[in-house]
């Protein structure tokens, strides 16, 4: 996604590296993005757990204003525009709270390659092992929303969610339907697979 804006969203995995996840649920076919990806662009001169792709919606300057829908109260929303549907952290300790940090790892990547497993168990947290990939787990083993299939979202997937009018009062995201968002970086499910050792992120403080 993005491709002329790719260099900026490498970031390094190590012991330091410890950062908040947004999830949605798995699909059976990947989304076509380039809808959203150039729609983004083009409105602007434009995690956590998601459902399915859905059509697209009417264009605007309000649109992360009027695109979400609460699924479940204090849990989960769905982007109307996306169809995508998404964890919403909460403050009251466990899986969910937004303090939990991770570190990124997938067991299921090569290795001696340029692809990168990651740190298993590397973040503070509560309610599952502290990597991506324990949270992913535990979260699907609790059915959160109802939904057994959550994952980690692409970069374009959280670019969706990212509002660029907020850039000058970080997180850009609409914190009416994200209270606990952070002006902060949060992991995608995918490593950076030209760069030993780092994988993708997106950072709601500069919203890139």
């Amino acid at each position: 996604m993005r491709r002329p804006l790719e260099r900026n969203f490498g970031k390094y995995l190590d012991d330091s590296a410890l950062l908040r996840i947004a999830l949605g649920p798995d699909l059976d076919e990947p989304c076509d993005m380039k809808y959203i990806k150039i729609r983004y662009l083009a409105m602007t001169l434009l995690t956590m757990l998601l459902t399915a792709c859905g059509d697209t919606g009417q264009q605007g300057p309000s649109l992360h204003a009027t695109k979400y829908r609460v699924a479940e109260p204090g849990a989960c929303v769905e982007d109307t525009v996306t169809g995508l549907m998404w964890e919403v952290k909460t403050a009251s300790g466990g899986l969910h709270d937004w303090r939990n940090t991770y570190s990124w790892w997938n067991p299921n990547e090569a290795v001696n390659e340029l692809d990168y497993r990651g740190t298993p168990d590397g973040g503070t947290c509560s309610g599952s092992a502290c990597d991506t990939w324990e949270f992913v787990r535990a979260v699907n083993a609790a059915g959160h929303c109802g939904f057994s299939d959550w994952r980690m979202p692409s970069r374009d997937e959280l670019m969706s969610i990212n509002d660029f009018s907020k850039a000058d009062d970080p997180p850009t995201a609409n914190l009416e339907y994200f209270p606990y968002m952070q002006a902060d970086e949060y992991w995608t499910g995918f490593d950076y697979g030209t760069q030993y050792q780092s994988a993708w992120a997106w950072n709601f403080f500069y919203g890139h």
